[in-house]
C-alpha cells in the first residue's frame, strides 16, 4: 500500500500550499517529473493549486469538485489546477479514482484536454437542459424560464440572478461526463497508487476542513 497525507509545503514561488504527499513526496513533484506531452509547454508544474483546497475563485467549482471527490463512483476527479487562474478554465489535472471497501485507488494521472468542449452545448446545459429536469425542477421552472430561448434577455437576466445554480448545473450535466470520456484526457502516467481506505478518508477530511475554513 502507498501512504497519503496532507502537508503544508512551500511552493516554487515561496508561498505555502496544502499538497497531497504520497510516500513522502508531494504530488507536484511526481507530476513535474513526468511532465511530458502538452504539459511540457507550461514549464514547471511545482506550483499548481490543489483543487480540493477550496481556493478556486468560483464556489460552484469548489462544490462540484467536492461532489466528485466524495462520490462512490469510479471517476476522473480534478486534483490540481492552474495556480494563476484558480479555476477549471486552464490546466486541470485529474486522477482516475476508484473506491472499494478497504482501499482507494488512484490508477493514473492526466491532464484534461478541452479541445472537444462545445461552448454552445456547455452554455445550454444549465437551466435550459430540460432532459435533466427533476419533477421539482418542472414544478419550479416549467412555466417560466424553462421555456425561454437560449440567449434571450430573460435568459441572461435569470442567469445573472441565479449564477450559482446555472453554473453548477452546467458542471454536473456537461463537464462531469466530458471528464469521464477517456478521449478527453491526456494520460501522463500510470501511478498504480493504492491507499488504505481509513488513511484516505482521514486525508479527505483534512482537506475538507481546509476548504471549509477558506470559506469563512
Amino acid at each position: 500500500m502507498n501512504h497519503i497525507e496532507v502537508k503544508y509545503i512551500k511552493t516554487c514561488y515561496d508561498y505555502y500550499e496544502y499538497y497531497w504527499v504520497i510516500d513522502d513526496e508531494p504530488i507536484t513533484v511526481y507530476l513535474d517529473r513526468n511532465n511530458t506531452g502538452s504539459l511540457s509547454a507550461f514549464g514547471s508544474l511545482l506550483g499548481l493549486l490543489p483543487a480540493w483546497s477550496g481556493e478556486l475563485i468560483w464556489q460552484w467549482e469548489n462544490d462540484f469538485i467536492w461532489e466528485m471527490a466524495d462520490s462512490r463512483e469510479e471517476l476522473n476527479v480534478p486534483v490540481l489546477v492552474c495556480e494563476d487562474d484558480c479555476d477549471l478554465s486552464c490546466i486541470v489535472i485529474v486522477a482516475h479514482i476508484r473506491k472499494e471497501k478497504n482501499a482507494v485507488y488512484w490508477d493514473r494521472i492526466g491532464v484534461l484536454d478541452k479541445s472537444n468542449i462545445s461552448a454552445q452545448d456547455y452554455g445550454q446545459s444549465g437551466i435550459l437542459c430540460l432532459e435533466a429536469y427533476t419533477d421539482e425542477d418542472w414544478e419550479k421552472y416549467g412555466g417560466n424560464i424553462a421555456l425561454e430561448e437560449y440567449g434571450s434577455s430573460e435568459y441572461w437576466k435569470w442567469v445573472s440572478e441565479n449564477s450559482y445554480e446555472e453554473h453548477i448545473r452546467r458542471l454536473r450535466i456537461y463537464l462531469k461526463p466530458y471528464m469521464q470520456n477517456g478521449q478527453n484526457v491526456e494520460w501522463i502516467w500510470e501511478t498504480g497508487w493504492q491507499f488504505e481506505r481509513e488513511e484516505y478518508e482521514i486525508m479527505a477530511e483534512r482537506y475538507r476542513e481546509i476548504a471549509i475554513n477558506r470559506e469563512r
